[in-house]
């Protein structure tokens, strides 16, 4: 499905299908120029998401030898295609945090560190086996393609405007959005999604992921905002009532966190997360694909994280398991 959001400049969104996932689709955002195109985030390196954004840009006429793609973050889902754009030799602007998680994931050894990682915080072994079909691996790109590093407050003339990068680490080290200060347009990427909350969980390279989430949704709380345009599903008109539910929902989060922790003096973060609220269709936890219980496990160690980063809780070290209390 194409969409028209905005005249002057023309913008456009291409709903890319994200099959067997929760975030249902991608916006991939297409912006044309009088001389050159810009596309923001691409799908899964999967035949579905391919032939969804392909048939997007065929139909929207974007001529790939004048088109431009920003990458917002790591993640499968936005980045999973991007080798349609380096094959065809187009500029590829991306936060180098971002990328150089990126490539060193591709060996396989970042991921062979969570997984210790999550055994120590209590996931059995079996549902650490299951990871191998996890789509934020199996559906990655290839990283055979170089990047114009991107930072913060940077300016970039991309599709005949004037665009401004603003770096909100959180979701991952390098998230970024990108402004339209004329338009007031505002790409969120999954830092700000209006339908869902978007997933903060532990990242190796980066401390404390939820403060770092919380600090970047205030640094935009009075940015001037006429249309908030979201990697997925739905945007709005304005960011900060949404920031100020984020910021809320976290809240309540930490509180839920506290409580167990009080009520299971001891716990692993793998028990802790499965006595959380989760939005899953009334599932019970032993229900859970272990793909989810993944992320969840992921969410629930920010809030942990952040707990024994102010002194609200301690984490016990035994041989084999950490603990909470």
């Amino acid at each position: 499905m194409i969409e028209k959001l905005h005249a002057k400049p023309d913008i456009y969104r291409i709903e890319v299908t994200l099959p067997h996932n929760p975030l249902q689709y991608l916006n991939s955002y297409v912006i044309k120029g009088k001389t050159r195109n810009l596309v923001i985030d691409t799908g899964f390196n999967l035949p579905i998401c391919r032939s969804d954004l392909c048939g997007g840009l065929q139909a929207l006429q974007v001529d790939l030898r004048r088109t431009d793609l920003f990458l917002t973050h790591l993640h499968a889902a936005h980045t999973g295609l991007v080798h349609l754009f380096s094959q065809a030799g187009c500029p590829i602007y991306m936060q180098g945090d971002d990328y150089d998680f990126l490539a060193a994931a591709e060996s396989g050894e970042v991921w062979r560190n969570a997984e210790v990682r999550f055994m120590r915080e209590g996931m059995p072994a079996t549902d650490i086996q299951t990871q191998f079909s996890n789509y934020a691996r199996a559906y990655s790109p290839r990283v055979d393609f170089r990047v114009h590093r991107v930072h913060h407050g940077q300016r970039l003339r991309l599709a005949d405007e004037e665009w401004y990068v603003i770096h909100t680490p959180g979701h991952t080290k390098g998230q970024c959005c990108l402004y339209l200060p004329q338009q007031e347009i505002l790409f969120t990427s999954d830092h700000i999604l209006f339908d869902i909350t978007p997933n903060i969980q532990i990242w190796s390279n980066m401390s404390n992921a939820l403060e770092e989430y919380l600090k970047s949704l205030q640094a935009l709380r009075d940015l001037p905002v006429a249309a908030a345009l979201p990697g997925h599903r739905k945007g709005r008109a304005s960011i900060k009532e949404r920031i100020q539910e984020l910021r809320r929902h976290h809240g309540q989060r930490l509180e839920e966190v506290m409580r167990l922790i009080r009520l299971y003096p001891g716990s692993t973060a793998f028990d802790i997360a499965g006595q959380m609220a989760w939005s899953m269709r009334g599932l019970s936890w032993s229900a859970f694909p272990p793909t989810q219980k993944w992320f969840a496990l992921g969410e629930a160690l920010a809030h942990i994280e952040y707990l024994v980063q102010h002194g609200e809780i301690r984490k016990i070290k035994d041989s084999r398991q950490y603990r909470y209390e």
